[in-house]
């Protein structure tokens, strides 16, 4: 199973990256590829999220949904796995955020994805590696934009 993991430091205190990761219904609003994320249900810290997504990689464009649940641990860490996908079979992963000083944080995330059978390797390896980068920088853009 294809997986990744990167760090990337952002420009805001580590309570205001983990609003942000946690703010799931939002995620539509600055990571492009995102058509629709809905929270279905919230107990404690725990939050199971439906996420449609438009994936146009490598020529293969098709509209996703699945559903992972959020296990939350404020403020520097946030764990998932996936409870429901058609075309993904796998989403395990994890935000670690690590507070740096000076209004610094230093955010860390790993994923293990597979997705179905009819899916070339290659795909799920592009999106697990390739694509990471840019979507560390959305979540670094917004983190910051809602501090200036």
């Amino acid at each position: 199973m294809p997986q990744a993991s990167r760090s990337i430091v952002i420009d805001v205190p580590v309570d205001q990256l983990f609003r942000v990761v946690t703010d799931y219904d939002a995620y539509a609003k600055f990571i492009p590829e995102m058509r629709a994320a809905r929270t279905l249900r919230s107990s404690g810290v725990v939050r199971e999220v439906e996420f449609e997504i438009e994936l146009a990689v490598l020529g293969f464009s098709k509209r996703i949904r699945y559903t992972l649940e959020f296990t939350e641990a404020p403020p520097t860490h946030v764990r998932w796995r996936l409870t429901q996908g058609d075309v993904i079979k796998a989403n395990d992963g994890a935000w670690t955020l690590r507070d740096l000083g000076n209004g610094k944080t230093e955010g860390t995330y790993q994923i293990e994805l597979k997705l179905g059978a009819l899916v070339p390797k290659s795909v799920s390896t592009f999106l697990a590696e390739q694509s990471l980068p840019k979507l560390l920088d959305q979540f670094k853009r917004r983190a910051e934009s809602l501090t200036a």
